[in-house]
């Protein structure tokens, strides 16, 4: 960084002579009295971060570019909270939808693009219906008659650990022992790294009276898959990992085997969480199964992550007993219970003084975004 040293006899006229020397642009990094008038160190902006010509200097340029950045952050919080409270007084309605989408737990892309869409002249309680209708046409949802259990076939069961997969798969073997029959459902043992887990399935197999059996590894499987051709379902529990774990990937060399994946998600989880699961886990999935709904008091996450990766959902569970808390999925209800669960009153609901604020960390985000990478996920029509 090359800094210059202007001598003048008063800051008028040294800052003339910053900006004649080193151009508009110029940045004053620091003023102080001189016997002759007034001492000012500036250095054209484009040498700011370039690498410094003057080591001494070096630490105080480094300084200089933390604090502008500092001030760059704040002046773009406090514009975006200015933005926000224009926003509330020129277009109302939008901002309104922007506040139920967020409080439900949607995330910010998806709450953008459907305020954009919003129509002119909908306002209060008929924008919130066009909201919610909305909402519900885009929850992507597995067709009657053509759900797993009922078409039939081979499906793994995939997702994080904890998801729920393994009471999850005995639900689903339950309900294709009622359409199917015992003799026509198998059950496989894939999850190889979690103690008893095998154990845990094999209780669900006995009760059921359907065979279990063991594949270690994705060699296991392809030689067991044809011993079961004879059965309608076939279901896989395969081990569950974080998805920031490169394991996680492996589970999409199901699919070279025949074997359909489903993703489990706990609809509990935080949205970062879940999203993580759809993109490490759901890529090229037959389907989705939400999860626990009985201890996620705001679904909204898991709803946002299901339209903009347009993954179908399959089926829906809510408490442990097999197989009456498993449910086809019904978009009103999933909408409905979202939308209230952003009127919850908990001490992380956002007060009105709370919105500029998240409206000045979504502009953070947003020009982040911009700056990086392009998205690839896509949203809701």
């Amino acid at each position: 960084m090359s800094v210059r040293v202007f001598v003048a006899a008063n800051a008028r006229e040294g800052l003339a002579r910053v900006r004649s020397e080193l151009g508009d642009a110029a940045v004053v990094l620091a003023t102080r009295p001189h016997p002759q008038g007034v001492e000012i160190l500036a250095s054209a902006y484009a040498e700011l971060a370039s690498p410094g010509r003057n080591e001494a200097l070096e630490p105080a340029g480094s300084r200089i570019l933390n604090e502008l950045a500092r001030l760059r952050g704040m002046l773009q919080n406090q514009l975006a909270g200015f933005a926000w409270s224009a926003g509330r007084r020129r277009d109302p309605a939008r901002v309104a939808i922007l506040q139920t989408l967020f409080a439900a737990g949607f995330g910010g892309s998806l709450a953008r693009t459907l305020a954009a869409r919003l129509p002119r002249g909908l306002e209060g309680e008929a924008a919130q219906r066009w909201l919610r209708q909305v909402l519900i046409r885009n929850v992507p949802v597995v067709g009657m008659g053509t759900e797993p259990v009922a078409t039939g076939g081979s499906f793994a069961l995939v997702g994080s650990t904890g998801s729920g997969k393994t009471t999850t798969l005995a639900k689903l073997a339950a309900r294709a022992v009622e359409l199917h029959g015992a003799g026509k459902v198998a059950l496989v043992a894939a999850d190889a790294y979690r103690i008893g887990a095998e154990a845990q399935l094999r209780v669900y197999a006995e009760l059921l009276g359907v065979g279990l059996h063991a594949a270690r590894d994705t060699e296991a499987l392809a030689r067991l898959l044809p011993k079961l051709a004879t059965h309608r379902l076939i279901l896989v529990d395969t081990a569950g990992f974080a998805p920031a774990d490169a394991r996680a990937l492996a589970t999409q060399q199901l699919d070279t085997l025949g074997v359909r994946r489903l993703l489990v998600v706990a609809a509990g989880q935080q949205g970062a969480a879940i999203e993580q699961a759809f993109v490490r886990f759901g890529q090229g999935a037959a389907g989705c199964i939400l999860g626990k709904l009985d201890e996620a008091p705001q679904p909204g996450a898991a709803l946002d992550s299901l339209i903009r990766h347009r993954l179908p959902l399959a089926y829906v569970t809510s408490g442990q007993r097999v197989p009456e808390d498993l449910h086809r999925p019904n978009a009103v209800y999933l909408v409905d219970r979202a939308l209230r669960g952003g009127q919850l009153a908990t001490p992380f609901a956002l007060s009105p003084e709370d919105w500029p604020l998240v409206a000045g960390v979504e502009a953070e985000r947003s020009l982040s975004s911009e700056s990086g990478p392009s998205a690839t996920s896509r949203h809701a029509g």
